[in-house]
């Protein structure tokens, strides 16, 4: 009997549709934002808010987002038994814990600090994250339950007002570069407001219940996630304190600015993606490990089908995208968007090793992986961007992803052995980018095209793509199931 015989494929395509219809809205603010804003605000400016902003994904993952991890490890568990109520006052207890922390570490940053514009972000992005934190939280519970529409509906809706109010304080009310971070903390407060209201997910609140064994749980696996998730954040982003330390904040704003249009290029797709399979995915982890391998396999085909064409043209059409996307003092860094777009991309791959080793009790494993590479990383990036410029930054991220998934497959080749058994669609379809490639260059040289008839071309080879392997991407069977 097949093992994905329960589940159904076209429940992955419907949700799969969902969260990518919900991804719609948050796309468009993020391409909209970056060349409405890139032409408003120097590079200066948004290397100030890179580093504050950067700075305080440290403090979250350092103090918040592995306690949302918590929630997508132990959430069966607890429903299964009873026992979510014990699971949510624990939790709370420890979101509280760490936004008293967060107030001690950005006060005594806002105080010390002697740039006003530095001590406003400050500010305003305390507040942001920590309501950030809080609705992403409540989310994961939505997605948990299954309830893909109405996630969509509130990120859509949450996103374009973010996005419309980021408008009205810069070019109404005149605001500095910090709107960029005071309009999401308003958004955010307000959504908070909607679903402690309405509670959609029947979250029930109470005074915290602090259980010692359930925190002791919680902490052994929250503090092995942490230094993970401390190590794969540090790959992303420490390269632009290494470039503030050899270079100006130009340069840190121009690399920022580049390297965030990218990585929302693609990790749209993979969170698109692994939005829809994890709640399916994590449940047969959890419930039957051994057989999880067969259903990571026809994910991984799909994520290579349906993500791997998006990645291609992104950076075959890179400079067009650069045109369209980021203001005439960021263009110049497009030669650096197809590194960034693959590094991404692998990120994503990565993703199914990181869950089989945490799900075999072997996050110890996966925890000194994450640590060597991120070491890794900063010691290429002090190295390289000292020597040869701030350009390396975007070499050495997609170095250092393409060594941690080598590392990876060695300890676990199954997961990616569906692609050796397809081994002939996978190398029809490199023949089919080497072609593109060779005849885009033919073309561009040729013809020095307009961006417009330069889109008009990628729609073509897009085209192509999709009639050629119509067939492959119509015979995926992408495991699927809402019974949670």
């Amino acid at each position: 009997m097949n093992d994905n015989s329960k589940y159904s494929d076209s429940g992955f395509r419907k949700d799969f549709l969902w969260y990518a219809i919900g991804s719609i809205f948050p796309l468009m603010a993020g391409f909209l934002k970056t060349p409405i804003f890139t032409r408003h605000f120097n590079s200066e400016s948004f290397g100030q808010l890179g580093l504050v902003g950067i700075t305080f994904s440290f403090l979250g993952i350092l103090l918040f987002s592995w306690i949302s991890s918590c929630l997508w490890r132990f959430y069966g568990k607890y429903n299964s038994s009873g026992r979510l109520n014990l699971l949510y006052s624990n939790l709370s207890f420890l979101f509280a814990s760490s936004c008293v922390f967060l107030a001690v570490l950005s006060g005594l940053w806002y105080y010390s600090a002697r740039s006003e514009m530095i001590k406003d972000l400050i500010f305003y992005s305390f507040f942001f994250l920590i309501f950030n934190q809080l609705f992403m939280a409540y989310m994961v519970i939505v997605r948990l339950r299954g309830r893909a529409p109405f996630y969509n509906m509130i990120i859509g809706i949450r996103t374009t007002a973010g996005f419309l109010i980021s408008l009205l304080f810069v070019f109404f009310l005149d605001h500095p570069i910090t709107a960029l971070v005071s309009s999401l903390a308003l958004v955010d407060f307000v959504c908070l407001l909607y679903l402690f209201v309405h509670n959609p997910a029947k979250v029930k609140f109470g005074i915290p219940k602090v259980n010692r064994s359930i925190l002791t749980e919680l902490l052994n696996y929250g503090f092995m996630g942490l230094i993970l998730n401390l190590a794969l954040l540090s790959i992303s982003y420490t390269d632009r304190y290494v470039i503030a330390l050899f270079y100006s904040m130009e340069e840190v704003g121009v690399y920022d600015q580049v390297a965030k249009i990218s990585q929302l290029s693609v990790m749209s797709l993979i969170t698109i993606y692994f939005n829809t399979i994890n709640p399916t995915l994590l449940k047969k982890l959890d419930e039957d490990f051994k057989s999880s391998v067969k259903m990571i396999e026809s994910y991984v085909l799909g994520l290579v089908l349906i993500g791997l064409p998006v990645v291609f043209y992104l950076s075959l059409f890179a400079r067009e995208v650069a045109s369209l996307l980021l203001g005439e003092a960021f263009r110049k860094a497009y030669v650096l968007m197809p590194y960034l777009f693959f590094a991404a991309y692998l990120y994503g791959i990565a993703n199914f090793f990181e869950l089989r080793l945490k799900f075999s009790n072997k996050i110890r494993k996966l925890v000194f992986i994450g640590l060597i590479t991120a070491l890794l990383n900063l010691i290429l990036n002090l190295y390289f961007i000292r020597e040869f410029g701030y350009y390396w930054a975007a070499y050495t991220t997609l170095i250092t992803y393409v060594l941690m998934l080598i590392v990876m497959i060695v300890n676990d080749r199954e997961v990616l052995r569906i692609l050796w058994i397809k081994k002939k669609l996978i190398l029809q379809i490199i023949g089919l980018f080497l072609i593109q490639f060779i005849a885009y260059g033919i073309i561009i040289d040729k013809f020095f095209l307009s961006v417009g008839v330069s889109i008009v071309l990628g729609i073509i080879f897009a085209t192509m793509y999709l009639i050629i392997f119509r067939k492959s991407i119509l015979a995926l069977n992408i495991p699927f199931s809402k019974q949670l």
